[in-house]
């Protein structure tokens, strides 16, 4: 089984090789090259002192001077010394011929000046001979300079040519390092990198809900590792968050007794108290009395009826009809299903409503509209305000979530949705309400009149076809219900990315 640290450790190891590697090409290089120029310094030293020994020669002939024969002498030990110090690199330059004709050139000129200097200092020489001997040795002194400055520009094209070499054997090291630290980073990032950022996006996708686990994105051991006790936690937390779904149950389970049995209270007592006036009665109580009492029971009766049916909507979960509408015609029906039972002096305004085909349970999402007007009505508003508009989630979404309740992740996988805002100019709601609106069994209406699921049911509704649901204050007064609904013509964002 591969490795992160294994693969980390082999891209370090190549990079530090190839610098070593590096490294060492350099050194071998400078020392080629600086063993070339150190053998170079003995064609030099020869070439300048053929030189010098030209010059001296000049001087003893014409001044006579013996420090001038002495110093010409000196400048032939010092060319000497050069040939028999650099013989290897005079060998490989000019060759054993070239070099054996070198040393003659030498021997020659220093023989030819023994003899001019002895004839000179001990016999005296006509002024013919002199001359005759001069020009002997200044035709040795030409040739022996001929062939050093030959030797001399050959070293030197030698020695630019070691440069050459030195330079290209760097510039190929270079590009070999380059080469390799470019190949090790491809490695890192195609062994290392990718699978961190496939890692990455499956995190994305688990944050979103696309996915419920995290897939192997590489057989590195560290990556198992995580992915594995990463997907354990996971299970651990959906068996966590089953355990509080089931508590939870429970306590929603004590809640709805607690409210049954609150909300049937008191219709049950109403219903006792009519019974006992009438099991007491004696026969003198008037028959139009006894009508009414029954007509309480009756009525009490059909209240605990809707308590009940009211209770059986919220807990039970009815199979969708689902079916293709209009907005503005969706709407209007559930408007004419309660316009009759709302107070002659409410006005309801059905204004700009965009006929967005909307894919729903008519019958529930019209009792969500029926539920918000009931509420507006009862809270005191005179007028109503319903508006609705196509829009997108990135425009028209909540600045403020903290009254947003509803599918919000569902809604945001839309690129279009349909906004149908229910506005009225009643007394609005107390802000410490606003979070607590869609919680059930929540009402703020007094004397058992609310059975605190309105809203509760209005929010599960929402939920069911994948929108959601907001709540706030209007500036100019009253309460504003948001509704975002996705548009059936516009496809989810995955979808199309697929």
């Amino acid at each position: 089984m591969t490795s992160l640290r294994s693969k980390i450790l082999t891209s370090y190891g190549l990079s530090k090789g190839a610098l070593l590697i590096f490294v060492a090409v350099v050194i071998a290089d400078l020392h080629y090259l600086q063993t070339h120029i150190v053998e170079g310094e003995a064609v030099d030293d020869l070439y300048v002192a053929s030189q010098k020994i030209r010059r001296d020669e000049k001087n003893l002939f014409l001044y006579h001077d013996p420090r001038d024969l002495e110093q010409l002498r000196v400048q032939l030990e010092v060319a000497q010394g050069a040939l028999d110090e650099g013989t290897r690199v005079f060998a490989a330059i000019a060759g054993p011929q070239e070099l054996e004709e070198l040393e003659q050139a030498l021997n020659r000129y220093s023989a030819q000046l023994n003899d001019y200097a002895n004839h000179h200092e001990y016999t005296g020489l006509s002024d013919a001979a002199r001359s005759a001997k001069q020009e002997q040795i200044r035709n040795s002194g030409h040739a022996l300079s001929l062939l050093t400055q030959d030797i001399a520009q050959r070293q030197r094209a030698i020695l630019t040519e070691t440069t050459s070499v030195a330079a290209k054997t760097l510039m190929v090291a270079s590009a070999t390092v380059i080469l390799i630290g470019f190949v090790s980073a491809m490695f890192m990032v195609r062994r290392v990198v990718r699978p961190l950022s496939q890692l990455e996006n499956q995190l994305d996708q688990l944050a979103e809900g696309k996915v419920e686990t995290l897939a192997l994105p590489s057989n590195d051991k560290e990556i198992q590792s995580f992915v594995f006790h990463f997907n354990a936690m996971l299970e651990q937390i959906r068996e966590q968050q089953n355990q509080m779904r089931r508590h939870e149950r429970a306590a929603a389970l004590g809640v709805l007794v607690s409210g049954v049995a609150h909300e049937l209270n008191n219709p049950l007592s109403n219903i006792s108290t009519s019974v006992q006036l009438i099991m007491e009665d004696d026969g003198t109580t008037r028959e139009d009395l006894k009508k009414q009492w029954l007509s309480h029971i009756d009525g009490e009766t059909e209240r605990a009826r809707r308590i009940v049916r009211r209770l059986l909507d919220t807990v039970k979960h009815p199979t969708h009809q689902m079916q293709l509408i209009g907005a503005q015609q969706l709407v209007q029906s559930a408007v004419l299903l309660i316009h009759r039972q709302l107070r002659p002096d409410l006005f309801l305004h059905i204004e700009d409503i965009s006929d967005g085909m909307l894919l729903v349970d008519r019958d529930r999402m019209q009792q969500v509209f029926i539920n918000l007007i009931r509420n507006a009505a009862h809270a005191g508003a005179n007028n109503i305000w319903i508006t609705g508009k196509q829009s997108t989630w990135k425009e028209c979404k909540p600045v403020n979530t903290n009254n947003l309740a509803g599918d919000s992740i569902g809604i945001s996988r839309f690129t279009h949705v349909m906004l149908i805002k229910v506005d009225d100019d009643g007394p609005g709601i107390p802000p410490d309400n606003l979070a607590k609106l869609f919680d059930p069994f929540f009402t703020t209406q007094a004397g058992g009149e609310g059975t605190g699921l309105g809203l509760y049911l209005v929010e599960e509704i929402i939920n069911e076809h994948r929108g959601c649901i907001a709540v706030e204050n209007r500036p100019e007064g009253g309460a504003r219900f948001s509704i975002w609904l996705p548009l059936e013509e516009a496809a989810p964002r995955e979808q199309e990315e697929s």
